[in-house]
């Protein structure tokens, strides 16, 4: 079984814009955290003057570096960070997510075990104020936040800076074969649903934002949760599906078509 040497992670934070503010000191502090991270990488935007008092004694980590950059397409910043990468893996988080405790170890166990050039996991889905609501499923493309990959595979299939949003799909999709990606069945991180995100007009945030505003309702949080966790136990140990254009999963469009092919 191949072994995976101890801090030899570098993690690449990205929180381009003000909305992400309230969220980073937690993010940023629970990355650090973790005994595997040798490097952070911290993408903000080039004109950031927030950023010092926000972390406070966290800036002093010499784990930590700030990569300032002009605002552009999380897929370019995300390549930007890559190139300042000493490490051999990549763990990627956004600045308003939260890893579980563990998360880098768990997965660099399951890359060691399978040989895997790419590990995905299963997360939590919390309102903006970070309860845990709902468990994600994950069932096409994990959440970027729990992305753990090599990153000599990053620097061969770097993300298409023209997308301006769900660049992480269109790169699934394009290297889907050309690696070995396997799903790790545990929750590593919790991914913050907010109503207003650059995510937000898509058809999946919608689904997301809709869904935590049910499982806010008293009454309907606890079976919320119980029906999600069934699903996740359900699928955790299925491997991702295969969808062959990630536009049409953008705008809800590959749904609608399945649901029709149904009746």
């Amino acid at each position: 079984m191949p072994q995976l040497n101890d801090q030899d992670v570098a993690a690449i934070v990205t929180c381009m814009t003000n909305d992400e503010k309230t969220f980073l000191h937690e993010t940023i502090e629970l990355v650090i955290s973790e005994s595997e991270i040798k490097q952070v990488v911290l993408c903000i935007e080039e004109k950031n003057d927030w950023i010092n008092s926000i972390l406070g004694q966290l800036m002093h980590d010499t784990r930590l570096e700030i990569l300032r950059i002009p605002m552009t397409s999380i897929g370019a910043v995300r390549n930007k960070a890559v190139q300042h990468v000493k490490m051999p893996w990549i763990a990627f988080c956004d600045g308003d997510d939260v890893w579980c405790k563990g998360k880098t170890l768990i997965q660099k166990n399951y890359a060691a075990q399978t040989g895997a050039d790419f590990v995905g996991a299963g997360h939590y889905l919390m309102n903006e104020g970070g309860k845990v609501c709902a468990y994600g499923f994950s069932r096409y493309i994990p959440m970027p936040s729990t992305w753990l990959v090599r990153t000599e595979i990053m620097k061969q299939y770097p993300f298409n800076e023209s997308v301006k949003h769900g660049s992480d799909g269109e790169w699934w999709i394009r290297v889907f074969h050309n690696m070995k990606k396997v799903k790790c069945p545990r929750t590593v991180a919790r991914y913050r649903v907010r109503a207003q995100s650059v995510s937000t007009a898509t058809a999946s945030k919608k689904r997301k934002v809709q869904l935590i505003k049910i499982a806010e309702i008293p009454v309907l949080g606890l079976s919320v949760r119980i029906l999600t966790y069934m699903v996740w136990i359900y699928t955790r140990n299925k491997p991702y599906s295969w969808m062959s254009d990630w536009t049409l999963w953008l705008d809800g469009r590959k749904e609608k078509e399945l649901a029709s092919s149904r009746k």
